[in-house]
């Protein structure tokens, strides 16, 4: 006991045990000293021990380091996975792996830390058991984040290159968080796959209702709707690339012949540039599998069909009127026939066959009673042709239109020369006599009750419904080209209502059908073929796009985190001495002003602090009796004193 400098009892603190001088192994243990007791502090080390001895716990605490050290694999696999992810659909496993990103920027920096800082502080422990300056050490100890690590940087006032290499690695640690962020995103993509359609055959043109009187009148409720819908269809489809059903119409093969040398002839947008169509009725096309093949974003394919061409030489006004040289009930204002010399079936009509056109062209007249004072005729001398072409299709959407054409040979793909008379016989005959009374058949004294409405649409496509009842049109009054081209688009689609109608309504979409055909509808009627084509679908779908930028910041702060992380787990196992750098516990070793047992120094510091937890301690005055104090960590027994701001301190 001794007296304070105020005159009251105060108390000091013991030296520590003196270290034993000879080096006989007997006596080499400074716990030699000490009597035989049982020491206060419980599983507190009183024998010498060996550094670094691998125990069960060792081994343990090994198998933990090496799972924790190998964590970064996650990232790296990770970022590899997602790399694979580049231009593939979404599904549920790369939705998952989508997921699992967004947690990344969050358990990347907190794996970061633990495993930089653990790596930061076993080297210094290495460097410091083979002997470093206290600076360094005090630099790799304690950067264990990247303010602190700038902070070391300028309180040491030691710009080294271990403190700047210390703060750019800890600037990995945002980087490779954020980077997993951006790495992956999704955009619209087209991908392109092939599949089969089908389309209307043209051979079911031998199927036609225009094959004799009597399927004429058996296919009369049939045609004459078609017809009419599609002639009296709004000005909008009439000049879209899509009839009134959503079947693709096909451009005039003559109006773009002469457009380029090439086999293939484009086709110009009818958006934006007049296009003459072929016929007002399109090709049908179908996928069969009782979906819409327009639900893809966009088909390319190819079509064949045929076509007929009319050219016009003359149209006049002839006086007097046709009708009169026929009879007085007549069903049209309208009629046409061929000019093809018949044979004359006056005397014997049973046995009279119809001559057919002997080759292309074929030559007719028009003849359409005016609508002047005097009794006149608008006629017309033409001649029709039959081409046969291929269309190469695009559709964008459920939007399809042809944007080329080239010529085939007419006679190939099942039709033959010999299909030819009954066609430009037979059926042209028929064709011509009906199509001129669609609207007026078996209406009495039709002519008195003015032009039909197929030769209004000729007058004017455009504005043609409820005009000029009771009235004729004056059909002489049309330039000769416009009124072929007007002629040519009413006989196409007229002979393309009389076939294969049930495939015109646009049902098609919902149909299913594995031998890729469709029955007529009709009792002993025959099927409607489908001939197969190949598609370039081009599907838009939404498609992962990896950021190869932010691919390579990921993949590289993960492989400085792993390589960080190996070589922590070596340093640590390679140091014999005890990890005793950085923690509060390791002041109290050998501190006479913490009293202890003697040994424990081959105590880790978490070893030393799980031991003394229940030690109290405070940092203080531990010459409060002096003149001048002194500050140390202490044993909070009463001994150490506070801190007094007008106290002087060695």
């Amino acid at each position: 006991m001794t007296t304070k400098h105020n005159g009251q009892a105060g108390y000091e603190y013991a030296p520590p045990h003196s270290l034993p001088h000879n080096k006989d192994a007997q006596f080499s243990d400074s716990k030699a000293f000490l009597p035989p007791r049982k020491t206060s502090i419980g599983n507190w080390p009183v024998e010498s021990q060996q550094v670094a001895a691998l125990t069960p716990l060792r081994g343990t605490i090994l198998a933990f380091d090496i799972v924790l050290a190998s964590a970064p694999l996650l990232f790296i696999v990770l970022a590899l996975k997602v790399a694979r992810l580049d231009g593939k659909v979404p599904d549920a496993e790369n939705d998952r792996l989508e997921e699992m990103l967004l947690f990344t920027p969050t358990i990347f920096p907190l794996l970061f830390a633990a495993l930089m800082g653990r790596f930061f502080r076993h080297l210094g422990l290495w460097l410091a058991e083979r002997g470093t300056t206290l600076g360094r050490l005090e630099q790799l100890v304690g950067c264990q984040s990247v303010f602190l690590a700038i902070e070391r940087q300028i309180c040491l006032r030691n710009f080294s290159i271990v403190g700047v290499c210390s703060i750019l690695i800890w600037l990995f640690s945002p980087f490779g968080g954020q980077s997993a962020l951006r790495v992956l995103r999704q955009e619209q993509r087209y991908l392109n796959t092939t599949r089969s359609l089908y389309y209307l055959d043209p051979m079911n043109l031998e199927n036609t209702t225009m094959g004799g009187a009597s399927m004429v009148n058996s296919g009369r409720s049939t045609f004459t709707p078609l017809f009419l819908a599609a002639l009296l269809s709004s000005g909008d489809f009439q000049t879209s690339s899509a009839d009134l059903w959503g079947n693709v119409k096909i451009p005039l093969y003559r109006s773009i012949e002469n457009s380029t040398s090439d086999a293939w002839k484009p086709v110009p947008d009818s958006n934006q540039t007049y296009v003459r169509w072929s016929s007002l009725i399109g090709i049908p096309v179908t996928a069969f599998d009782g979906e819409a093949y327009t639900n893809a974003s966009m088909n390319h394919f190819k079509i064949r069909t045929r076509q007929f061409d009319i050219s016009c030489f003359n149209n006049s006004r002839v006086s007097g009127d046709w009708s009169d040289a026929v009879d007085t009930t007549a069903e049209s204002t309208w009629m046409m026939e061929t000019l093809t010399p018949q044979t004359d079936c006056s005397n014997n009509e049973t046995s009279c066959d119809i001559t057919p056109c002997p080759s292309y062209p074929c030559p007719f007249i028009s003849r359409s009673l005016t609508d002047v004072a005097e009794n006149s005729t608008s006629v017309a001398y033409c001649e029709y042709s039959n081409y046969y072409v291929e269309a190469s299709i695009e559709c964008l959407a459920t939007s399809c239109r042809a944007t080329a054409l080239r010529k085939l040979d007419l006679y190939s793909d099942r039709y033959t020369e010999d299909f030819e008379p009954y066609l430009l016989g037979v059926i042209a005959m028929n064709l011509m006599n009906t199509i001129t009374s669609v609207d007026t058949i078996g209406v009495s004294s039709a002519m008195a009750r003015g032009a039909t409405v197929m030769e209004k649409w000729i007058y004017d496509p455009m504005d043609f419904i409820g005009r000029n009842m009771y009235q004729n049109v004056n059909l002489y009054e049309i330039p000769v080209d416009e009124f072929a081209e007007r002629l040519t688009i009413l006989w196409n689609s007229f002979f393309q209502s009389t076939y294969a109608a049930r495939a015109l309504a646009g049902n098609l979409d919902k149909t299913k059908s594995d031998n890729h055909t469709l029955s007529s509808g009709s009792v002993g009627s025959t099927w409607i073929s489908f001939d197969a084509t190949e598609t370039l679908v081009s599907q838009r779908h939404d498609v992962y796009r990896v950021n190869w930028n932010w691919f390579g910041i990921l993949l590289s702060c993960s492989l400085v985190l792993l390589a960080a992380a190996y070589a922590g787990l070596v340093l640590k196992y390679l140091s014999v001495a005890p990890d005793i750098v950085g923690y509060a516990s390791s002041l109290t070793m050998l501190n006479p002003y913490v009293p202890t047992p003697t040994g424990g120094t081959t105590l880790h510091g978490l070893e030393r602090t799980a031991l003394l937890h229940d030690l109290p301690v405070r940092l203080g005055d531990v010459c409060p009796n002096e003149p001048v104090g002194a500050i140390a960590l202490a044993a909070n027994d009463g001994r150490v004193v506070g801190l007094d701001r007008r106290r002087w301190y060695v």
